[in-house]
């Protein structure tokens, strides 16, 4: 009885976000869909001439294979990124915490403008530093994304890793060194267990956005090959009717893979919390 009482609790506590992202994403995805089978949106009979075009496209495929090394890439950096500044900043006060965590509520476009301002080609690191050694913006391997994202999400999921390398943890990890364990083995046997499942948890939320977002590799990105995004944003332009239709079929594929990494994040999840 306590434990169905829990169950109705937590599910009234959950029911407006989860509504709320019923609907919204309900709506989108359904919407996509309908779009992809009819283009004209006219109730005509369904075709799938778009996601045969689509599927069969060779620019497509590399769309594909490059916003996976993107997504990569991006969360990777941003989960190592935050796990470092944690390590170092978890006995730190207040404001070394607020400086670090300051890009949080900037937008990413903002952040964007900046970084093709500084580090595209004649930029002004270009002219202070007499050239740089690398090309970010612009860059076939998407560094200047990744760059960007791990800017922008790597102080994200420093707050989620903050809130939890608390008083516990450092007393876990006292013990831990009074008993001899080295540097090592406090971080794999403490704070690891500590750390890893809001980190799992957070890096799922940073690649599903980074697998929709458009307006950093629009800006930032290589003219070739597309993200799945930019891919569905050119289509468009290129066709308004049929375009818009292998636009949908792009997102939907894209939402798709956020969703698959989601379910794979969780079981994951679900094994280290038992």
């Amino acid at each position: 009885m306590l434990l169905t009482r829990d169950w109705l609790r937590q599910g009234a506590l959950l029911a407006p976000a989860t509504l709320a992202l019923v609907v919204l994403f309900g709506a989108a995805f359904t919407g996509a869909l309908r779009q992809s089978f009819d283009p004209t949106l006219l109730g005509g009979p369904p075709t799938l001439a778009a996601w045969r075009a689509t599927l069969t496209d060779e620019s497509f495929h590399d769309a594909a294979l490059f916003t996976l090394q993107v997504t990569a890439m991006a969360t990777v950096s941003s989960a190592l990124l935050a796990l470092t500044l944690a390590w170092y900043l978890r006995r730190t006060g207040t404001l070394a915490r607020m400086f670090a965590s300051s890009p949080v509520p900037v937008p990413h476009v903002l952040i964007t403008v900046v970084a093709v301002a500084w580090l595209a080609p004649g930029g002004l690191a270009d002219r202070l530093l007499g050239g740089l050694p690398v090309d970010l913006v612009r860059d076939a391997n998407g560094l200047g994304i990744t760059l960007v994202y791990a800017y922008k999400e790597g102080p994200f999921l420093l707050l989620l890793l903050l809130m939890v390398m608390g008083r516990q943890v450092a007393d876990r990890e006292e013990m831990a060194a009074v008993l001899g364990g080295s540097r090592w083995r406090q971080f794999r046997h403490v704070v690891w267990p500590s750390v890893r499942l809001p980190l799992v948890l957070g890096s799922i939320v940073v690649a599903a956005f980074v697998l929709g977002s458009f307006e950093v590799p629009l800006a930032v990105g290589p003219t070739y090959p597309d993200t799945l995004s930019t891919y569905a944003l050119d289509a468009t332009q290129i066709d308004l009717t049929a375009g818009r239709a292998r636009a949908a079929v792009a997102l939907i594929l894209a939402a798709a893979a956020s969703v698959a990494l989601a379910l794979v994040c969780l079981r994951i999840a679900r094994r280290w919390r038992v």
